[in-house]
Protein backbone atom coordinates (compact mmCIF):
# COMPACT_ATOMS: atom_id res chain seq x y z
CA UNK A 1 0.00 0.00 0.00
CA UNK A 2 1.16 3.19 -0.48
CA UNK A 3 1.49 6.09 2.22
CA UNK A 4 1.67 10.42 1.75
CA UNK A 5 2.64 12.14 4.69
CA UNK A 6 2.02 16.25 4.60
CA UNK A 7 3.39 18.12 7.01
CA UNK A 8 6.66 19.91 7.90
CA UNK A 9 9.89 18.12 7.23
CA UNK A 10 9.36 17.23 11.68
CA UNK A 11 6.79 16.36 11.55
CA UNK A 12 7.01 13.64 8.43
CA UNK A 13 10.26 12.11 9.85
CA UNK A 14 8.41 11.50 12.75
CA UNK A 15 5.37 10.28 11.47
CA UNK A 16 7.68 8.06 9.32
CA UNK A 17 9.30 6.73 12.37
CA UNK A 18 6.23 6.03 14.18
CA UNK A 19 5.16 3.92 11.16
CA UNK A 20 8.54 1.70 10.85
CA UNK A 21 7.51 1.01 14.60
CA UNK A 22 4.15 0.23 14.35
CA UNK A 23 3.25 -3.86 14.99
CA UNK A 24 1.84 -5.56 12.19
CA UNK A 25 3.13 -2.99 9.43
CA UNK A 26 5.87 -3.59 7.71
CA UNK A 27 7.31 -0.40 5.91
CA UNK A 28 9.57 -1.44 2.62
CA UNK A 29 10.94 2.21 1.85
CA UNK A 30 10.26 6.07 2.53
CA UNK A 31 11.03 8.84 -0.09
CA UNK A 32 12.80 11.98 0.51
CA UNK A 33 10.64 14.96 1.91
CA UNK A 34 9.41 16.73 -1.59
CA UNK A 35 8.69 20.18 -1.10
CA UNK A 36 5.13 21.17 -1.41
CA UNK A 37 3.91 23.13 -4.71
CA UNK A 38 3.80 26.86 -4.28
CA UNK A 39 4.82 29.01 -1.39
CA UNK A 40 4.40 26.17 1.29
CA UNK A 41 6.80 25.12 4.21
CA UNK A 42 5.06 21.81 3.93
CA UNK A 43 6.24 18.20 2.24
CA UNK A 44 5.24 15.35 1.10
CA UNK A 45 7.18 11.92 1.80
CA UNK A 46 6.16 8.73 0.23
CA UNK A 47 6.30 5.47 2.65
CA UNK A 48 5.24 2.01 0.78
CA UNK A 49 4.45 -0.59 3.49
CA UNK A 50 2.53 -3.69 3.50
CA UNK A 51 0.55 -5.77 6.59
CA UNK A 52 2.12 -8.65 8.11
CA UNK A 53 -0.46 -10.90 8.81
CA UNK A 54 1.64 -13.34 9.65
CA UNK A 55 2.31 -11.52 12.79
CA UNK A 56 1.38 -13.29 15.72
CA UNK A 57 -0.09 -9.51 17.23
CA UNK A 58 -1.57 -8.22 14.51
CA UNK A 59 -3.76 -5.78 15.48
CA UNK A 60 -7.35 -5.21 14.98
CA UNK A 61 -8.19 -1.78 13.35
CA UNK A 62 -11.05 0.21 13.26
CA UNK A 63 -12.94 1.11 9.67
CA UNK A 64 -15.03 4.10 9.53
CA UNK A 65 -18.00 2.58 7.79
CA UNK A 66 -17.88 -1.24 9.56
CA UNK A 67 -16.38 -1.04 12.62
CA UNK A 68 -13.70 -3.70 13.81
CA UNK A 69 -12.13 -5.43 11.57
CA UNK A 70 -9.76 -8.14 11.72
CA UNK A 71 -6.37 -7.90 10.20
CA UNK A 72 -5.56 -8.43 6.51
CA UNK A 73 -9.64 -8.71 6.33
CA UNK A 74 -11.23 -6.63 2.93
CA UNK A 75 -13.75 -4.68 3.40
CA UNK A 76 -15.42 -1.40 1.12
CA UNK A 77 -13.13 1.57 1.22
CA UNK A 78 -13.48 3.93 3.67
CA UNK A 79 -13.62 7.52 3.62
CA UNK A 80 -10.19 9.68 3.95
CA UNK A 81 -10.08 11.64 6.99
CA UNK A 82 -7.37 14.63 6.85
CA UNK A 83 -5.81 16.45 10.08
CA UNK A 84 -5.63 20.05 9.93
CA UNK A 85 -2.89 21.77 11.69
CA UNK A 86 -5.60 22.69 14.46
CA UNK A 87 -5.94 18.94 15.24
CA UNK A 88 -9.61 18.65 13.86
CA UNK A 89 -10.15 15.66 11.88
CA UNK A 90 -12.19 16.65 9.20
CA UNK A 91 -13.91 13.67 6.19
CA UNK A 92 -12.62 14.12 2.88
Amino acid sequence: MKIRLWGTGEECRLAAERLMRTPGLLVLSVSEPRPDQGASVLVRVYIEARLDTQSPDAPTYVSARSGPVASGTTTAAAPTLRISEKSSVRQA
